[in-house]
């Protein structure tokens, strides 16, 4: 049960995260929209490794 409320949270912060990514590409910030494809990277390679 405490793994799914993990994996929610986890989900939760990706959509999050999504959101800005597709708000940042809409207005063309490209610079924001690296950034936070480099988080979600970074985000993604520590889960892996957890």
């Amino acid at each position: 049960m405490e793994d799914m409320a993990v994996f929610k949270g986890y989900l939760r912060g990706l959509m999050r995260q999504l959101k800005l990514l597709k708000k940042a590409i809409s207005e063309k910030d490209l610079e924001q929209a690296e950034r936070l494809v480099d988080e979600l990277i970074e985000d993604t390679q520590n889960n892996i490794e957890d």
